[in-house]
């Protein structure tokens, strides 16, 4: 009776995306408290567990993990578009940044992602943004797991006039949300070009000491790797390496310019990739050699990026691109299976997050993290195969109810822990104050 659950969530296909890849027809995920305590026949489960509350959909599946991003820049999404990486930043991106970001800001951007990642499926995120503790606050209190990553660059930014004191910042959130249950911290070191190889070592010293992750941009373009190679005489893997920034856990945000050294290092390195195909389309970087990632056995995760360069938090896109893109840059359409597409937006998430032990699956024992699909529509009917809807189908729309750590926080596609309306509306009132300071024209109003 100890095991008795509150909670079942029930569906026509459960994936619980352990070993094998299995698809359990009419079954069932039984939860207590926030442990998952039984996966299996639905029926069986519904004898077991009798007054628990019941959700149910079509296919039940882990929370999706979106292993990339910069939550609280969903206030600059649609800023300025179609233009290259270098220019978007310096001539956009980071004039509004001094300008807007601050606490409220950051927390106001971070409730309208968190809204929208519930609403699409996603339960775990990894941020690397300023103001991070009120990312945290806000991710506490509507019920997300986070994995926050102080910013680090060489120049002042809205949170800190230096790197040294952005490091000290690290630390402080390091202290605070240490044994958290929903909130973790990695250190964020932009990029090779932002951050010199003094304060790369530096951070990675702190990032040791602290026993947290590194988050990092790695090889995004080509004239960062160019670059990189002009100034230091090797590539962005290759200074990370000799900087000791590369080691077990560190996330490497994009890698999409990777030799097969490259590649190499990241891996024996017990480091993993972020890779983010949507972004990387829509700013013109290229696109990932996804098969070959795979191929090499380094941790792979999928992400969004930020909404100001996607311009979504809709992880299914990137499910869909995983499986898409390597099919038409190899000319093989068994590139990239659609089982292994959505095994990187769960399992594949979490482990390169350093989460695996907690969360990615389905099983007695992990929090419980998921996801329920709705297949009724007329998009998602018939249905033959579970992982093909889920990669080549699915929208964000269709997800129906999600659960973190055992909280139904969004059901019935109705949010529970968040006003969604309420953050739109002081998004909004925002936003033409943004646009106009770039000497844009304001957003159409409504």
């Amino acid at each position: 009776m100890h095991d008795r659950a509150d909670l079942l969530v029930c569906g026509d296909h459960v994936l619980p995306m352990t070993d094998g890849l299995p698809v359990l027809a009419d079954a069932a995920v039984a939860v207590r408290g926030r442990d998952i305590v039984a996966v299996g026949p639905r029926a069986d489960l519904e004898r077991a567990h009798p007054g628990a509350d019941r959700i149910s959909g079509g296919i039940v599946l882990p929370g999706l993990v979106n292993t990339h991003g910069h939550a609280a820049m969903t206030v600059y999404r649609g800023l300025m578009d179609d233009v290259p990486l270098h220019e978007w930043l310096v001539k956009y991106v980071w004039p509004a940044e001094k300008r807007f970001t601050s606490p409220e800001n950051v927390a106001l951007g971070t409730e309208l992602a968190v809204a929208e990642m519930f609403a699409s499926g996603t339960t775990t995120f990894a941020d690397m943004y300023f103001f991070e503790n009120e990312v945290g606050r806000v991710c506490a209190e509507a019920g997300m797991r986070v994995l926050l990553g102080q910013a680090v660059l060489a120049f002042e930014t809205p949170d800190a006039p230096s790197a040294d004191a952005s490091i000290e910042t690290g630390a402080a959130l390091a202290a605070k949300y240490g044994g958290h249950p929903l909130v973790s911290v990695s250190l964020a070191l932009h990029a090779v070009y932002t951050v010199p190889p003094e304060k790369l070592r530096k951070g990675a010293a702190m990032a040791a000491k602290w026993d947290v992750p590194i988050q990092i941009h790695v090889s995004e373009s080509r004239r960062e790797v160019a670059d990189c190679v002009a100034a230091h005489g090797v590539t962005p893997p290759r200074l990370l390496a000799d900087t000791g920034v590369l080691r077990k856990g560190t996330i490497c945000a994009h890698g999409v310019h990777l030799t097969e050294e490259d590649r190499a290092l990241i891996r024996d390195a017990g480091a993993g990739v972020s890779l983010n195909p949507e972004s990387n389309l829509k700013l013109g970087s290229g696109v990932p050699d996804i098969a070959a990632l795979l191929a090499s056995g380094m941790r792979l995760g999928l992400g969004t990026d930020g909404a100001a360069s996607n311009n979504d938090l809709d992880l299914w896109d990137a499910v869909r691109l995983a499986a898409l893109l390597p099919k038409g840059r190899d000319e093989d359409p068994t590139a990239v299976p659609a089982r292994e597409a959505v095994r990187l937006a769960t399992r594949g998430g979490a482990e390169l997050l350093s989460m695996g032990d907690r969360i990615g699956t389905l099983e007695a024992g992990k929090r419980a993290d998921l996801c329920v699909v709705d297949t009724s529509s007329p998009h998602m009917t018939p249905l033959f195969d579970p992982y093909a809807h889920l990669a080549y189908g699915t929208r964000g729309s269709d997800v129906v109810h999600t659960v973190v750590d055992g909280r139904v926080v969004y059901r019935d596609r109705r949010h529970a822990t968040i006003d969604a309306a309420a953050v739109a509306a002081r998004v909004r009132a925002l936003a033409p104050r943004i646009a106009e300071s770039a000497g844009l024209r304001g957003p159409a109003r409504r």
